[in-house]
């Protein structure tokens, strides 16, 4: 068999979609804190992500399930009936001649149907260790689909075709959490903070919690956002806590004897509370938990190996003369003791001889090595099948 190498297929990555700017200057003056608003003054930017056409086509083809289609429309009753067929996926025809009508479609969960968009979440889930998602949103002329709101999650909004008007007011809760979403009961949008148009190929970064409102303007709009479903400090400290409840009985007895009487001693209560907080803190194995949050988040990503079929059969043809490199934006990490190293990458647990140590992770450091080169103690042979197993368990390629 003659082997064939393949490119390390990265994609769109996140240093890309923020560009110009720095991703240090981004961690620094936006994220979390501020809005980005990026005019690029080019309508291509995003065009090997993404285009209209491919879209009406995903619709038009594939008729999205019920959970992954939405039609909106401002101050409109939403009525799924009207667009489903009665096997609960979109009806392509029903779907055309509401947009038509003024409504905007919302497809969730993109990242899983077109590779593009799952390769640049998972070149940004690289980047921030944290799970993101895609959606996408396309809203005929002159409508808006949604009334002004927050979301729990920080969005990454890109401007793929035609043009969107977007109105920033203030932020009515800081950092809000999954279970504090907006709706229709919260207090009204505050004064507007900023207004501006997003073109083709423009960017706007909008942090959760900050109240937000959208409108097409003469051409049919569509852009994506990338949600940051982010893991917080908070998650982290009840995982800890979590562990600690299992180890520490006084953290497991029940509530004081007639703690909900009026004449029950608030001040002793208070005071056990503090108590036993310092307890769980000394006593809390914050590694663990920070390790177990590591590994759950590792475990749940979808690990994209293009070309792997080709790799596998082509195994036999590579020496150590050929070269390698990791995949591209793939999530890992590495544990083990004294005998043994352990990579889980996706749903993959990979052991191996504690040994091969410096060699996998020089290997895994995303250059490119000549595998004869590979440090650490194995020979040549063990080199070889080294890298074979790993280009097998997809966290290598052989490249040209």
């Amino acid at each position: 068999m003659i082997f064939t190498p393949v490119r390390n297929v990265a994609g769109f990555s996140f240093d890309r979609l923020i560009a110009p700017i720095s991703r240090s200057i981004f961690l620094c003056d936006y994220y979390e804190t501020a809005p980005l608003i990026m005019h690029r003054q080019d309508p291509g930017y995003y065009a090997d992500l993404l285009t209209l056409e491919r879209v009406w086509e995903h619709i038009e083809t594939r008729s999205p399930s019920s959970t992954a289609i939405r039609l909106v429309k401002l101050d409109a009753p939403q009525n799924p009936r009207d667009y489903l067929t009665s096997g609960d996926r979109a009806d392509p025809v029903r779907v055309a001649a509401m947009f038509a009508d003024g409504w905007t479609i919302s497809l969730s969960g993109m990242q899983l149907q077109i590779s593009e968009l799952g390769r640049l979440c998972a070149a940004a889930e690289a980047a921030f260790s944290q799970p993101f998602q895609a959606n996408i949103y396309l809203t005929p002329p002159n409508a808006q689909g949604f009334m002004p709101h927050w979301d729990t999650h920080d969005v990454f909004v890109l401007q793929i075709h035609g043009s969107k008007a977007w109105t920033l007011y203030d932020t009515k809760i800081e950092l809000p959490l999954p279970g504090q979403s907006f709706d229709d009961e919260k207090p009204p949008a505050g004064p507007v903070s900023a207004e501006f148009t997003l073109q083709a190929g423009d960017l706007l970064y909008c942090p959760r919690g900050l109240m937000h409102a959208a409108h097409s303007g003469p051409e049919t709009s569509l852009h994506i956002t990338f949600g940051l479903m982010g893991k917080t400090w908070s998650d982290l400290l009840l995982e800890a806590m979590s562990a600690s409840v299992l180890s520490d009985p006084s953290l497991r007895r029940n509530l004081p004897f007639g703690f909900a009487r009026a004449d029950f001693d608030v001040e002793s209560a208070h005071k056990m509370c503090t108590d036993l907080l310092q307890t769980m803190a000394a006593k809390a194995d914050f590694a663990a938990a920070f390790a177990r949050t590591r590994l759950a988040f590792v475990g749940s990503r979808i690990a994209r190996r293009p070309g792997h079929a080709q790799q596998i059969q082509a195994l036999d043809a590579l020496t150590d003369a050929d070269h390698a490199q990791a995949r591209a934006d793939l999530v890992w990490c590495i544990s083990g003791d004294d005998e043994t190293i352990e990579i889980d990458c996706g749903s993959s647990t990979i052991t191996l001889p504690a040994f091969t140590r410096e060699a996998i992770i020089a290997a895994l450091n995303g250059q490119r090595f000549l595998i004869a080169k590979l440090p650490g103690a194995l020979d040549a042979h063990g080199k070889l099948t080294l890298v074979r197993r790993l280009i097998r368990e997809g966290l290598l390629i052989a490249v040209a």
